[in-house]
C-alpha cells in the first residue's frame, strides 16, 4: 500500500476541519453580535442588563445564534424588560443599528439559514454515507466544503464589519456622556426656594 491511496481522504478531512473551524469562528462572532441592542436605563442598570445579555449569549447554538441575530437586526428585542425610571435618575438609552435595507436583511438570513442548514446536513449524517475510499467522492466533497467555506467567509465579513464598527464605542465614552447629562439635568432642576 503506498502512502498516495490515503492523499485524497487525508485532504478531504483536512477540509471537514477547516469547515468546522469556519462555522465555529461564525457562531463565536455571531454570540458577540447578538449582545448589540437596545439598552436602557441610568449606567449601572445598562451595565447589568449587558452582563445578563452576555451571558445569555454565551449559551447559544449556531442556529439560537442566527435567529437571535436576524431577531436583532429587525429590531424585535429578545429583551423583555421593561425600565420605569426613577425620577430623580438620569437615564439614557443606547440603540445599536446596522441600518440594512429589507433585502440585504432578508438575504443576509437566508445566506446564514443556508448555511445552518449545511452544517446540520454535514455534521448529523452527510459524513456517514460518505465513501472515504473513492478518490472521486473524496474531491468533490472537498470542492462542497470549499463553496460552503466561501459562503461562510462572506457572512463572517459582514457580521464582522459590523462587530468593528460597536468596537468604535467605548464604555468609557458612554459613561461620559451618562455624566454630562446628569450634570445638565441637575443645572436644570428647580431649586426649592424656585417654587
Amino acid at each position: 500500500m503506498s502512502s498516495n491511496t490515503f492523499l485524497p481522504k487525508d485532504a478531504a478531512l483536512r477540509a471537514i476541519g477547516r469547515t468546522v473551524v469556519n462555522f465555529q469562528r461564525l457562531e463565536h462572532n455571531l454570540k458577540l453580535a447578538v449582545r448589540l441592542g437596545t439598552f436602557q436605563g441610568t449606567v449601572p442598570k445598562i451595565q447589568r442588563d449587558l452582563a445578563r445579555r452576555v451571558e445569555w449569549a454565551t449559551t447559544l447554538t449556531l442556529g439560537q445564534a442566527i435567529q437571535a441575530w436576524l431577531s436583532a437586526a429587525q429590531s424585535e428585542s429578545s429583551d423583555t424588560t421593561v425600565h420605569t425610571p426613577d425620577l430623580f435618575d438620569t437615564t439614557m438609552q443606547v440603540t445599536f443599528s446596522w441600518g440594512a435595507d429589507a433585502e440585504s436583511q432578508d438575504a443576509h438570513g437566508q445566506a446564514l439559514k443556508a448555511l445552518l442548514e449545511a452544517r446540520n446536513n454535514l455534521i448529523h449524517g452527510g459524513l456517514v454515507q460518505m465513501q472515504w475510499d473513492s478518490p472521486a467522492e473524496c474531491e468533490r466533497l472537498i470542492g462542497r466544503l470549499n463553496e460552503l467555506n466561501d459562503s461562510i467567509a462572506t457572512q463572517m465579513e459582514f457580521v464582522t464589519s459590523i462587530l468593528q464598527a460597536r468596537d468604535s464605542i467605548r464604555p468609557q465614552d458612554l459613561e461620559a456622556e451618562y455624566l454630562e447629562a446628569e450634570r445638565r439635568t441637575s443645572q436644570e432642576a428647580p431649586s426649592a426656594g424656585d417654587a
